[in-house]
């Protein structure tokens, strides 16, 4: 592992497994990254929605968009449905997902090019009108399942988790963000979590003076939206690709 050098810290702010892996590469080019959870995920309990979904209707595609998603939707689906899942495609927003399609036993995962619902609605407006079954948080909308349907496509749009805001960060928390030289927001939730969970003035004092990165036009609106004044994006694609990105995001906040 490279010694980490003055001013070479991320701070990751996300739920736990969020873009598992970047860490061992990230350490590896003397980089220390500092996890800091600021979301809180619970189930929905299956049979508050799976009833809904076997009435009648086949699906040919599924569509996850996070790790949750996969567990708390895909897993217990794929139990109750039998031999209609042998032909459907399965649909991941990113790498983390498509890992957790294929560790939940799905062998053929399809994802974009690029990371995020826009790149994934791209990708499926160039098909035949489909019958999806798309798994979600109740904070992330249905904003996805209105653009897939715009399209043509039949969409069972079925939240499966929710998503609370972590409790109040500890000052160990604080501390590791302002000492970071970098910050990555992986949602606009977890933007939003960071904010409520941070005391005003110590909110108003860091958002003026981080550098944030972001993976998508979703979450830099948000953190506009919250006054954090320096923000790029940064897409994922895979796990070197946007640690490289990172790693210049770095140089470029100075030495």
């Amino acid at each position: 592992m490279a010694p980490v050098r003055p001013n070479r810290t991320i701070a990751l702010l996300s739920a736990a497994g969020t873009l598992a892996g970047i860490d061992t590469q990230l350490e590896r080019a003397g980089v220390r990254v500092a996890r800091i959870s600021t979301l809180e995920f619970s189930p929905v309990p299956p049979e508050h929605w799976r009833s809904r979904i076997m009435r009648g209707r086949t699906f040919d595609t599924v569509v996850a968009t996070s790790r949750t998603g996969v567990a708390a939707g895909v897993v217990p689906w794929l139990r109750t449905s039998g031999p209609r899942v042998r032909s459907c495609e399965f649909w991941a927003v990113g790498p983390g997902t498509a890992a957790a399609l294929r560790e939940a036993g799905v062998r053929v995962v399809r994802r974009p090019r690029l990371a995020g619902t826009p790149a994934l609605a791209r990708a499926l407006r160039r098909t035949e009108p489909r019958t999806i079954l798309y798994f979600r948080s109740d904070r992330a909308g249905p904003g996805l399942a209105r653009s897939l349907r715009r399209m043509g496509h039949r969409v069972s749009d079925v939240v499966v988790y929710r998503v609370a805001s972590a409790t109040l960060l500890t000052a160990r928390d604080r501390r590791r963000l302002a000492a970071a030289t970098l910050w990555v927001a992986t949602s606009p939730s977890s933007l939003a979590s960071l904010s409520h969970g941070l005391p005003a003035p110590t909110w108003n004092r860091l958002r003026d003076t981080a550098t944030l990165v972001v993976l998508g036009e979703r979450s830099r609106r948000a953190a506009i939206g919250l006054g954090v004044r320096r923000v790029s994006v940064v897409p994922v694609t895979t796990t070197q690709r946007f640690t490289r990105r990172l790693l210049r995001e770095l140089d470029h906040v100075g030495p």
